[in-house]
């Protein structure tokens, strides 16, 4: 097994504020997205994606590689969503697709609202444009190499 060198103070102390912020970050926005509009981050991120998609309607694969969920992450919110009538699903063929429906929309526009307030409350307004900028580049190439390995099942 190779060796690999100790991580230096500067590189310690970006990994441990990267890390804070991976942990605690999602559980401070799940509160909000919970409490405005009783939906988890995922649900969201769904909702977003419908919301976002031509006519509203997604393929279920599509979701799952644009979500980066499990199919099987994906079919339970879906039901979950069905149920509250937030979005419909329907088969065409050999795919499924996933709509948003009317009150999915209304429910998703009240979540969108708090949400944008709460990433520029907990994120944004602690930065300048520039640092703004700069973290969309530093970021940008760890969540490419992330979203590649991450585990799908």
């Amino acid at each position: 097994m190779a060796h690999r060198r100790a991580l230096s103070a500067e590189e310690e102390d970006a990994w441990t504020q990267l890390h804070l912020v991976a942990q605690l970050l999602p559980a401070v926005m799940d509160q909000r997205l919970r409490r405005d509009a009783g939906l988890g981050h995922y649900d969201y991120a769904v909702l977003l994606t419908l919301y976002r998609a031509p006519e509203r309607t997604a393929a279920m694969t599509g979701l799952v590689e644009i979500t980066s969920g499990s199919f099987s992450r994906l079919s339970h919110t879906v039901t979950r969503l069905e149920g509250r009538g937030l979005v419909t699903r329907e088969r065409r063929g050999s795919h499924r697709y996933v709509s948003l429906t009317d009150e999915g929309r209304e429910v998703f526009l009240t979540a969108a609202a708090g949400h944008m307030d709460e990433i520029r409350d907990q994120v944004l307004d602690y930065l300048s444009p520039e640092d703004v900028r700069a973290l969309g580049e530093l970021l940008r190439p760890i969540a490419t190499r992330l979203r590649a390995n991450a585990p799908r099942g």
